[in-house]
C-alpha cells in the first residue's frame, strides 16, 4: 500500500534569493511554520495568473525569465498560497543527468541487496495527493529546461493533462500510477538554457507560461531601504534599465544580481565577483558589447568629483 510521504521542503526565504531587504520581518527571524502565510499580496500578478491558468485547465505553469528575477522564490511562495501548507509542497531540480528513474520510478537495492522498483519524487507526491483528495499539493520543479523533459516524464507526460487526471496507467517498470486532480506543477525556466526549443514544442499545450522580467522598482526599493546615496542609486538604476534593453537578451540580468550593490565599493566587488563573469559568458565572442557595458558601469561606480570651493567675492578679497 502506498505510504504517505513525510518529506517537507523548506521554503526559500528572501535572504536565499538576495531579497532579504524586502522582508517585512528581521532577517534573523525563525523560518515559517508549516502553515505560515506567504509574502505575496492577494492581487499579486504572478499569483493571479497562476490561479487563472489552473482555472483554464493547464497542468501547471512555467515561470520563465532571465537569471536573478526571483523565479524560484515566486514558485515556492505561490505553491504555499495554493496549498495553504508548506507540508504539501515538494521540490526537485532538473539537471542534464536527471532521468526518469530519478523522477517517477527507479530500481534501487533494498537492505538485502535486491533491486526493487522505488517511487521517486513525482510518484510519491502523486500517491500522497491521491490519498488526500481534499488537500491541494504542489510540486515545484526548478531548472525545468535543463534536462530532457520528455524522457524524464515518460508516459506520465500524457496523464498530467487535466482531462486525463485520475486515469490509471502503467509505468515503464510495470507500476500502476494515477496523476490526481489535486496536484499542480510549478516550474521555473531560464529561456536561454539548452533544450528550451524542444521543451516548448512538447509542453506548450500542457503548461501556461508566465514571464518574469527584471524589475527596477525592486532594485530601487532595496537601495532606498539600505540608505544608498541617491545619486549613486539613480545611476545604478539607469545602468540596470539600459542593460535590460540590450539587443542580445542573454546579456540581460535580473534585479537579484544588483541587490547587494548598496554603495560604490560593494558595487565594484559584486561586479568583479559576479556580474562581469556572467556578462562575459553570455556575450561569448561579442567582446565589443562587454567593453561597452563595462564602460557604462565604470561611470556608475566612479567616485564623485569633489565640489570646488566657491571663489571669494571681491569684497572679501579686498578685506583680506
Amino acid at each position: 500500500m502506498a505510504r504517505v510521504s513525510e518529506k517537507a521542503v523548506r521554503s526559500l526565504s528572501l535572504n536565499d534569493l538576495g531579497l532579504g531587504a524586502l522582508a517585512p520581518t528581521a532577517s534573523n527571524a525563525p523560518p515559517p511554520s508549516p502553515d505560515a502565510s506567504t509574502l505575496l499580496a492577494p492581487d499579486n500578478r504572478v499569483l493571479r495568473l497562476t490561479r487563472r491558468a489552473i482555472e483554464l485547465g493547464f497542468a501547471g505553469v512555467i515561470l520563465s525569465g532571465p537569471p536573478g528575477t526571483g523565479k524560484s522564490w515566486y514558485a515556492q511562495q505561490i505553491a504555499v498560497e495554493l496549498t495553504g501548507d508548506w507540508q504539501a509542497v515538494r521540490s526537485t531540480q532538473f539537471h542534464p543527468s536527471y532521468q526518469y528513474e530519478d523522477f517517477v520510478y527507479g530500481y534501487r537495492p533494498n537492505d538485502e541487496g535486491v533491486f526493487e522498483s522505488t517511487a521517486k519524487v513525482f510518484a510519491e507526491i502523486c500517491d500522497d495527493a491521491r490519498l488526500q483528495p481534499d488537500r491541494q499539493f504542489v510540486l515545484v520543479i526548478d531548472e525545468f529546461s535543463r534536462s530532457d523533459v520528455i524522457r524524464v516524464f515518460g508516459e506520465a507526460l500524457t496523464y498530467i493533462e487535466r482531462d486525463k487526471r485520475g486515469t490509471e496507467f502503467r509505468t515503464a517498470s510495470g507500476e500502476t500510477m494515477v496523476v490526481p486532480a489535486n496536484l499542480t506543477l510549478i516550474c521555473t525556466m531560464n529561456p536561454w538554457d539548452r533544450g528550451v526549443d524542444d521543451l516548448d514544442m512538447a509542453l506548450e499545450r500542457r503548461f501556461a507560461q508566465i514571464d518574469l522580467g527584471p524589475d527596477v522598482a525592486v532594485l530601487q526599493n532595496v537601495l532606498q531601504k539600505a540608505g544608498a546615496d541617491p545619486v549613486f542609486a539613480a545611476a545604478l538604476a539607469t545602468f540596470f534599465v539600459q542593460l535590460n534593453e540590450e539587443r542580445n537578451e542573454r546579456l540581460r540580468l535580473g534585479h537579484a544580481y544588483f541587490l547587494k550593490c548598496i554603495d560604490r565599493q560593494a558595487a565594484r566587488d559584486v561586479w568583479a565577483l559576479r556580474i562581469l563573469p556572467t556578462i562575459r559568458r553570455a556575450a561569448g565572442l561579442d567582446t565589443a558589447s562587454v567593453a561597452r557595458i563595462r564602460a557604462a558601469w565604470e561611470v556608475v561606480v566612479a567616485d564623485p568629483q569633489p565640489t570646488a570651493a566657491p571663489a571669494a567675492d571681491d569684497a572679501a578679497a579686498e578685506e583680506a
